[in-house]
């Protein structure tokens, strides 16, 4: 033990020289090491043929689905001429009519078979205000339209039926 103690710090002392220690290693530090670290983690390993696909966890499952409800919709909206929009009056009984996007929503509405009411005519009472979405609110008297971008899908409700 006194010997090895000797021996290691002769080795850090010309390493830290920079010459190479005139001491052979010990037998007993060189076969006790580990192995490379190439096997761990799986590296360096023969990989097998895949036999079968590894099983789904909820996730990956939830994931696949959803890719494939996506490729579904973007299908539809290829297959749908470009600028349609499917608007749905609730207050109709989700009466659906396809309206070009830039369309007046006075005569989508009329379409449907819905009467949109007005009094001043000017937008200042809010008669003939609805609902796009359940979100933003348009004046119908002041020539509101259904709006552009990616909107497919519209849901417009009357705020005064």
């Amino acid at each position: 033990s006194e010997a090895f103690q000797t021996q290691m710090w002769a080795s850090i002392v010309f390493a830290a020289v920079g010459l190479t220690s005139p001491v052979a290693p010990a037998r007993h530090l060189t076969a006790a090491r580990a192995p490379a670290p190439a096997a761990q983690f799986g590296w360096g390993r023969p990989q097998a043929a895949p036999s079968a696909p590894p099983p789904q966890n909820a996730r990956d499952a939830d994931f696949a689905r959803r890719q494939e409800k996506l490729a579904q919709r973007q299908q539809t909206a290829k297959s749908a001429p470009k600028g349609q929009v499917e608007v749905t009056f609730p207050q109709k009984g989700n009466k659906v009519v396809y309206a070009q996007q830039g369309d007046n929503i006075g005569k989508v509405a009329a379409k449907a078979g819905l009467r949109i009411k007005f009094d001043c005519k000017n937008g200042r009472c809010g008669t003939c205000q609805v609902r796009l979405n359940g979100r933003a609110a348009a004046k119908v008297c002041q020539g509101a339209t259904i709006p552009g971008g990616a909107t497919r899908k519209l849901k417009i409700t009357l705020d005064n039926p």
